[in-house]
């Protein structure tokens, strides 16, 4: 999907009629290093805030009821994900990276495992009919789905992300715009 608009800093804005039923896509590739890119999408120790996965995504606003359970994905227990206050990366706080373990955690491969995925398994469909990434240079591809325990509230939420490869490197941070438009 195309942004619709872009903020005055320049960020991508995706508007939608709905706060779900869509996915969220995050691509990577290798840096500098050459490491390989940490592909689990969860890796949480309650007692270790330094204790990340691959992919780290925070969100400017609640999503759902916001609940502070961790992963809570899966039923009966659904529930939402906390905004992360102050609305940083720098954080390193054990509420942090429980709300960055929360969401990148509903990021799965296309067998339901918490994982980046491959390109063979890639969740955005091209133009030509097929599943491919969205950049070819790609080496890992996030796909979370945004069902209605994650909903998006209406109006602007900001999404930063960044991935992590396996020697510990973080990418520069990618963010964008969720515009709900009506519920």
């Amino acid at each position: 999907m195309a942004p619709t608009a872009t903020t005055k800093e320049g960020y991508p804005i995706y508007e939608r009629g709905f706060g779900s039923g869509f996915s969220l896509v995050v691509e990577g590739r290798r840096g500098g290093t050459n490491a390989d890119i940490e592909r689990r999408t969860f890796l949480w120790n309650p007692g270790d805030p330094a204790t990340l996965p691959g992919l780290h995504v925070i969100t400017s606003a609640t999503l759902g009821n916001g609940s502070v359970a961790v992963c809570d994905d899966l039923a009966p227990m659904l529930g939402g994900v906390p905004a992360i206050e102050p609305f940083d990366f720098n954080d390193g706080s054990q509420v942090f990276a429980d709300a960055v373990n929360d969401l990148s955690c509903r990021f799965k491969d296309g067998s339901g495992q918490r994982l980046g995925r491959e390109a063979d398994s890639a969740c955005t469909l091209s133009s030509d009919g097929l599943f491919r990434f969205v950049d070819p240079t790609s080496a890992v591809q996030f796909c979370g789905l945004v069902n209605s325990a994650i909903e998006f509230p209406r109006g602007d939420t900001t999404l930063v992300a960044r991935i992590r490869d396996t020697a510990g490197n973080l990418s520069v941070p990618r963010t964008t715009v969720i515009r709900i438009v009506a519920e």
